[in-house]
C-alpha cells in the first residue's frame, strides 16, 4: 500500500493540487480549505517529531487550557503553504509571520485566506495578509512574504 492509500485509509483527505489563475497584484486573493484528520495530527508527529502530549494525550490536554487535543500550531501554518503553492507560478515562501489566535481540533475544517497587500512585479515579490479560521473563528493571522518564478 502506497503513502496515499495508506493516509486516505485512515482518514485523511487529499486534496487534487489545481494551481489559482489569474495576475498576481495587489489585491489578488487566495483561498483554501483542508479536514484535520487524527491522522494528520499523527503523521505531522511522526514527521516534526513533536509528540507533545496535548497533541496526542487526552488526560493531559484535558488539563489544558485547551480542555482537549489540539492539532499543532504549525500542522494549521502548513495549510498556508498549500494554498500559496496553488498561486500561478512557482511560488517560495521567503518569510512568515503568524500568530495562533485559537486552537484547531479533530475534525476542524480549516479556511485559508490571503490577500496580496504589497507588490514588487519587477521583482516577482508579494507580501499577503493571512488569516486561517474554523467555522467563522479566527484561528491564525499573519502575513508572508513570497517570490514568484
Amino acid at each position: 500500500m502506497d503513502a496515499k492509500e495508506l493516509y486516505k485509509k485512515m482518514g485523511g483527505e487529499i486534496k487534487e493540487f489545481n494551481k489559482f489563475s489569474g495576475d498576481v497584484d495587489i489585491g489578488y486573493r487566495i483561498e483554501y480549505q483542508k479536514r484535520v484528520a487524527e491522522v494528520d495530527i499523527d503523521f505531522f508527529g511522526l514527521v516534526s517529531g513533536d509528540f507533545s502530549p496535548v497533541h496526542f494525550n487526552d488526560d493531559v490536554a484535558s488539563k489544558t487550557r485547551f480542555k482537549g487535543r489540539v492539532a499543532h500550531g504549525i500542522l494549521t501554518t502548513s495549510f498556508v503553504s498549500a494554498a500559496l503553492a496553488r498561486m500561478p507560478g512557482l511560488v517560495i515562501i521567503l518569510e512568515t509571520y503568524f500568530r495562533y489566535t485559537a486552537p484547531v481540533r479533530i475534525g476542524d475544517t480549516v479556511k485559508v485566506e490571503g490577500v496580496v497587500k504589497e507588490a514588487d512585479q519587477a521583482k516577482k515579490r508579494y507580501k499577503l495578509d493571512i488569516i486561517c479560521s474554523v467555522e467563522g473563528r479566527k484561528v491564525l493571522e499573519g502575513w508572508t512574504s513570497i517570490v514568484i518564478w
